[in-house]
């Protein structure tokens, strides 16, 4: 319509092709851009110092011509490379001595705090390992309906551990009374509006049954238990703490000797879907209730760790971008292919003499997203099988100086 009333008729077009990080949409729409479309660039870069600038200009110079100015009154800003062996043993460990050097190098001590560093990682699952709710994860994941909503928080199976007890439970540990009456007045049945009303001369009793509920539930870590989820669950249906989702209300009324469903899910037809859902929660429900909040950290944004694709648009100080293709278990995103540890696959090839977008350019265009949102230093941890090659590969492209590169051994 455009070309045709060129001269009554104005498109714009917003965005940065460079910060193109999902498979949806046009992926070769510069060159569907006629050549007498106005095609102003975004100069200025606002957010980070000139040598995040001068990085992600170096990456971009593979792609575009488009290059950035940092602004005149930001300090130069300090970019490390940390190049890990694949076979080390604790990754964890790796990133708090990244993070450790990083304090030294900036001589920034907030690089030792985790809540004052954003690490990014590929996959949900990268953060559960090392957040320490990775059972739960694995085994709500299986079941693809929960995905979404366990990732967002919504999963109410989930949320009734969350929401509810967790906030109780820490409360109580603090022997913080307002904020246990605060949960208990929100959430709890038992001191609802409706049940005074039905208890009517009897409501110290029933303000008595609400005392006694919590105390029953607290009586689960005595001695140092961990309890696991089924055991909370029982214990908040017995009492009538909070009220139980749908999902779990089966589960929760089964006595203890069946609480165990004697089924796998290979045993299970793709059809039975309730069935199938029913046994995931069975498996939840065994796991141990102290993943609860780092996984409730996590999901609400408050932890260290997050996505690279999560992040698109905001902006952190302290940045550590956490590169492992082998956790990452990905095929959209190769940063082996990109740092040239990896040939290009017979599908690259394809897509490279069709014009079409390849995991290299992917892994580029990420590598490019999750490097821009630092606006005072990055650390980016590479593990690698090839850590020679990856150090060459970057040298060669010009991304960094050889002393703005570390191999970890």
């Amino acid at each position: 319509m455009q070309k045709v009333q060129e001269a009554r008729f104005a498109l714009g077009l917003l965005g940065d092709t460079m910060q193109r990080i999902y498979a949806d949409g046009k992926d070769d729409l510069v060159r569907a851009i006629p050549d007498g479309w106005a095609r102003p660039a975004k100069i200025m870069n606002h957010r980070c110092p000139p040598r995040v600038v001068k990085l992600i200009n170096r990456v971009r110079a593979e792609v575009d011509k488009q290059e950035q100015r940092a602004r005149s009154d930001k300090a130069e800003g300090l970019v490390r490379l940390f190049i890990v062996p694949q076979s080390v043993a604790n990754k964890a460990e790796a990133e708090r001595q990244v993070a450790e050097k990083m304090a030294v190098l900036t001589k920034d001590k907030l690089w030792t705090d985790d809540r004052s560093v954003k690490a990014l990682i590929l996959e949900h699952h990268m953060a559960a390992r090392r957040m320490g709710f990775l059972d739960m994860y694995e085994i709500l994941s299986e079941e693809s309906s929960f995905q979404t909503s366990l990732m967002q928080g919504a999963l109410s199976a989930v949320n009734l551990f969350a929401q509810l007890a967790f906030p109780l439970v820490e409360a109580s540990r603090a022997n913080d009374k307002f904020a246990i009456a605060a949960v208990m007045r929100k959430s709890s049945p038992l001191v609802s509006r409706g049940s005074f009303q039905q208890a009517g001369k009897n409501q110290p009793a029933q303000l008595q049954k609400a005392r006694d509920a919590v105390a029953s539930l607290m009586k689960l870590w005595e001695g140092g238990n961990d309890p696991c989820f089924a055991d909370i669950l029982r214990n908040i249906a017995g009492s009538g703490l909070f009220e139980i989702p749908d999902s779990l209300r089966t589960i929760s009324e089964r006595s203890d000797e069946l609480q165990q469903l004697a089924v796998e899910l290979g045993d299970l037809s793709e059809d039975d879907a309730d069935a199938r859902r029913r046994v995931i929660l069975d498996r939840f429900l065994e796991t141990r209730f102290s993943q609860i909040g780092p996984y409730a950290e996590y999901v609400s944004h408050l932890a260290k760790f997050d996505t690279h694709q999560g992040v698109k648009g905001l902006e952190f100080p302290r940045v550590m971008v956490i590169m492992d293709d082998a956790e990452a278990r990905g095929f959209l995103f190769k940063y082996d292919k990109l740092f040239g540890v990896e040939g290009k696959s017979a599908r690259d090839l394809e897509n490279e003499a069709a014009g079409k977008d390849t995991s290299i350019d992917r892994s580029r265009r990420l590598f490019y997203v999750t490097c821009s949102r630092a606006e005072e230093s990055l650390a980016l941890v590479a593990y690698s099988s090839e850590p020679g090659k990856v150090r060459d590969r970057v040298l060669e492209a010009g991304w960094f100086e050889p002393e703005e590169i570390e191999l970890l051994a």
